[in-house]
């Protein structure tokens, strides 16, 4: 028996297999099916596509740091990093967001969406005026045109709304100096366990700090490829 009992503590631990699963789907939530997917540890790399349906699905992996890369015909490809699996949990699911290859003309410019904390399940958005200027109020509008939180930008003229509902938002930027930039429409999407993350607005100075929008200069028309 004591044999026996110190031959089974002698046996190696092998940690359990991890895995990685998910859907790819766009910003409305609707799936991507047949996305490239494609998994590197750093020591190994791995491939699959998504089926029919945007699920896709990665056995039999090691616990670690992974960096993936998502692609799909008339989509930006997306990277994500790092993904952790753990012993703790190595069975992770996350769905992939892509967005459409081109923004409408005119319209903000999402740069990236970047992976929050596993379980965070409101997102984030972030974004930047030019010229950079501290203290300018960003105001988020909500559905029905509804002011629904504000901030400012910091001395880099940067600013962030946190824990956000997956959806679309509207912004306002007011700052002494400068013409309001108001929102005409819902141009911000945010989706749950991501930053968004959106170009610069430019604002516009105030000749003789007059700031009345009646008397603002007609815009130049932007011209699109």
């Amino acid at each position: 028996m004591r044999i026996a009992l110190a031959a089974v503590l002698l046996l190696p631990f092998s940690s359990p297999a991890a895995s990685l699963t998910g859907t790819v789907v766009d910003e409305t939530g609707a799936y991507i099916a047949h996305a490239a997917l494609d998994l590197d540890s750093g020591a190994n790399k791995y491939q699959v596509h998504a089926d029919d349906t945007g699920v896709y699905k990665f056995s039999n992996l090691s616990a670690g740091e992974y960096t993936l890369r998502v692609g799909s015909p008339g989509f930006k490809s997306r990277i994500v990093k790092p993904i952790r699996l753990t012993e703790r949990e190595p069975n992770r699911l996350l769905d992939i967001p892509l967005d459409v290859g081109h923004e409408a003309c005119g319209q903000p410019i999402l740069l990236d969406r970047i992976l929050l904390s596993p379980g965070e399940t409101f997102g984030s958005l972030t974004g930047s005026v030019a010229p950079p200027r501290k203290g300018v109020e960003v105001t988020l509008i909500c559905r029905t045109f509804t002011a629904c939180k504000s901030t400012k930008t910091d001395f880099r003229g940067r600013f962030t709304f946190e824990m956000l509902s997956t959806g679309v938002y509207g912004l306002n930027y007011h700052r002494a100096g400068f013409y309001p930039d108001n929102a005409t429409g819902y141009e911000y999407s945010v989706i749950a366990g991501w930053k968004s993350v959106y170009s610069s607005v430019r604002l516009e100075w105030c000749p003789h700090r007059n700031c009345d929008p009646k008397l603002r200069p007609p815009k130049q028309p932007v011209v699109c490829e």
